[in-house]
């Protein structure tokens, strides 16, 4: 069960073109976040996390590219390309290099929501996605859309690099996930951690998560390799 709405990032510098789009994915259903250009785009998703991003190509200051370049730094999202530009190559290079789809301006919305719905479902079929929430067990679960743990029926807010270590380690439960990713994805498009900044977030992480935080039962460490969390959830509260 998924808790919460879809969440779309839009990204375009046309006025008329984002506030439409915008207008027409909340209609159906849709949570979504807006910018008009790259930089704008990667502050809101350096704290709420989209599940796809529909991007412009040609914007002031990054490119779409560009942007979907820094976005797969750390997101592992789907990203449709929406643009004017419909040269050969430059579709080519979107699809091989940069983008899961590509889609060419002026565009009918109901064909692009067909091309998200499928894009959403293929990405995140079995798997966690940012919006989600599950029950770890019966004194314990996470709502990643909300920011929180609830843990023994009391919420518990996580900070943004908290909730993308948290869901790094639950996409894989109870196999390691290596330092140098947890470092790579978990602190956002700006910037790269380093091991004691991860050493500081996780042990807030174990504040928060653990009855015993000296005798973690979910989230250990796995000497040379990184962190596990060591239970598998059940999914959907």
């Amino acid at each position: 069960m998924l808790v919460g709405r879809w969440r779309i990032l839009v990204v375009d510098d046309d006025t008329i073109i984002r506030r439409t789009l915008v207008s027409n994915l909340l209609n159906d259903g849709f949570e979504v976040l807006s910018a008009e250009c790259g930089p704008a785009a990667l502050e809101l998703v350096d704290s709420t996390w989209p599940d796809l991003a529909v991007l412009d190509l040609m914007m002031p200051g990054m490119t779409g590219f560009e942007l979907a370049d820094r976005l797969r730094r750390y997101l592992e999202m789907p990203i449709i390309m929406l643009t004017s530009i419909s040269d050969e190559a430059t579709i080519v290079e979107g699809l091989e290099q940069h983008a899961d789809d590509y889609m060419i301006k002026p565009f009918r919305y109901p064909e692009l929501r067909a091309r998200i719905n499928k894009l959403l479902k293929k990405s995140y079929e079995g798997g966690l996605h940012p919006g989600e929430a599950v029950v770890i067990d019966s004194n314990l679960a996470v709502n990643f859309g909300q920011h929180v743990l609830i843990k023994n029926n009391q919420t518990v807010p996580l900070e943004p690099i908290e909730l993308r270590v948290l869901y790094l380690l639950l996409q894989t439960p109870t196999v390691p996930v290596a330092t140098t990713t947890l470092l790579r994805k978990a602190w956002g498009a700006g910037e790269e951690g380093d091991q004691s900044s991860l050493w500081v977030r996780v042990r807030s992480l174990r504040r928060k998560l653990e009855d015993e935080p000296s005798n973690p039962r979910y989230l250990k460490t796995v000497r040379g390799v990184g962190y596990v969390f060591d239970v598998a959830p059940r999914r959907g509260l």
